[in-house]
């Protein structure tokens, strides 16, 4: 539980104002959120991280439980009762009272349990193994937002983007139109090419209203992990390429070593163990001591006196549930399936991870190539649409060659920047899946690398 709260007491919260707009005539300062600050949010206000802290006050109260049996017990008892009818014992012709209506009772008594057929044993184990998997919970918590919330940034920096070759596109548009009806009027251009620069303006301008408006489902997507509610801000970050080399063997490797979910799957199958064996304890006796103090008034004696006599007692008591109704033996029914449920969890969860971590690898390969290949065909397009802009405007090219050139500039454009973004989450999704930083991941395998090559 300390690294758990080391964890979480790093993640400090900070929104710094950087950038200003006019609401309502009034200068309003808006919120300019980079990376890092978008992930420290929701280290404080994403739902699945308070359903994890939540989750690590739910692990301590079963760790207490756990402790429960292997600790004493102190218990307190107070008794009241009226006897309506009096009985009384005749002695040398006097009658003696053999009792009061009012009777009291007080009684405190400890009790430790000092064998239960291993469930004492059991319990302690299963505390200490609550204590760690309220850890590896929290982070996996952890991984599990960051990646949402990296998704959502890099695909609302790629919107932005789009939206600035969209925005291109229109102006673009725009001058080619103006150009074209300057012609027209000097009459080096047709009507048909008059008509055709209109409705390619037309045309250009509904996919950048549908990039502005994917602009605002983002947002309101990324709000939603950081724990917000709805606010004007805008984000500060560039989509960059981040070179990154590994083998998806060596990947493997450290995700089975690294991801907290491996080790949270393991330890409830450890807590498992120790719940079938608590289970099994209802078939062995159970020993324990006491200790109680108890009083009681009247005080017993012929006749009783009307005071209290307080007393210790001591002993100690063996019991064994001989046939307890089939219930011991339901129970480790019941926790042996679950046992075995925790067991088939662990495996599936291990071959999923690993395939997680081949996906990530793979995504990233895609995406490397992908655009690296998209950087030369941007080059290729702009040097296109810069001859052909030229040539129209010189009365050389036609319309339609401008037109394509432009087009295909734009789409090699937003394809170089998909590709780019494309990248930039593969990469957080092999964080997620291996459970460790790109930095981390990296460091380890160059010190494995060096280990193996000194061997």
């Amino acid at each position: 539980m300390k690294s758990v709260g080391m964890i979480f007491s790093a993640l400090l919260f900070a929104l710094p104002l950087r950038a200003g707009g006019k609401v309502g005539g009034e200068f309003k300062p808006a919120t300019v959120l980079s990376l890092s600050d978008c992930l420290q949010a929701a280290s404080h206000r994403n739902p699945i991280i308070l359903k994890a802290l939540q989750e690590i006050e739910a692990a301590g109260g079963l760790r207490l439980q756990a402790l429960s049996d292997a600790l004493p017990h102190l218990s307190g008892e107070a008794d009241y009762l009226y006897l309506d009818r009096i009985e009384f014992f005749e002695v040398e012709g006097e009658s003696l009272p053999l009792g009061q209506h009012d009777n009291y009772s007080l009684g405190l008594t400890v009790e430790q349990n000092l064998y239960q057929g291993g469930k004492v044993l059991a319990g302690i184990k299963a505390a200490s193994l609550y204590n760690r998997y309220a850890d590896v919970y929290f982070r996996e918590a952890l991984g599990e937002v960051s990646f949402r919330v990296k998704e959502f940034f890099y695909l609302l920096l790629l919107q932005e983007k789009i939206v600035a070759v969209r925005g291109d596109t229109v102006a673009h548009m725009e001058d080619y139109l103006k150009i074209t009806e300057d012609r027209y009027r000097e009459g080096t251009a047709s009507e048909f090419d008059l008509i055709t620069a209109r409705v390619r303006l037309a045309n250009s301008r509904p996919p950048l209203i549908e990039a502005e408006n994917r602009i605002d489902i983002l947002k309101t997507s990324l709000l939603r992990e950081i724990g917000s509610e709805s606010e004007d801000f805008a984000v500060a970050g560039q989509l960059e390429y981040r070179p990154f080399a590994a083998g998806v063997e060596d990947l493997n490797r450290l995700a089975l070593a690294s991801r907290p979910l491996l080790r949270q799957v393991k330890l409830e199958e450890e807590i498992q163990e120790q719940n079938l064996r608590a289970a099994r304890s209802g078939y062995q006796p159970g020993f324990s001591i006491f200790a109680t103090y108890q009083g009681d008034r009247p005080r017993g004696g012929l006749p009783p006196e009307d005071r209290f006599e307080f007393e210790w007692l001591a002993g100690a008591r063996l019991r064994w549930n001989l046939f307890d109704g089939l219930m011991t033996p339901g129970r480790v029914r019941e926790e042996r399936a679950r046992l075995n449920q925790a067991r088939i969890t662990t495996e599936d969860t291990t071959r999923t991870v690993l395939l997680s971590v081949k996906q990530s690898y793979l995504d990233i390969e895609a995406a490397r190539r992908a655009y690296l290949s998209q950087e030369e065909t941007v080059g290729q397009a702009e040097a296109a649409y810069r001859i052909a802009r030229v040539r129209w405007e010189n009365g050389i090219g036609t319309s339609l060659e401008l037109t394509d050139a432009e087009l295909n500039l734009s789409e090699a454009r937003m394809m170089l920047d998909q590709a780019l973004a494309a990248y930039r989450i593969s990469l957080a999704s092999l964080e997620q899946a291996v459970g460790l930083p790109l930095d981390e991941i990296e460091g380890k395998i160059v010190s494995s690398s060096s280990v193996i090559s000194e061997r």
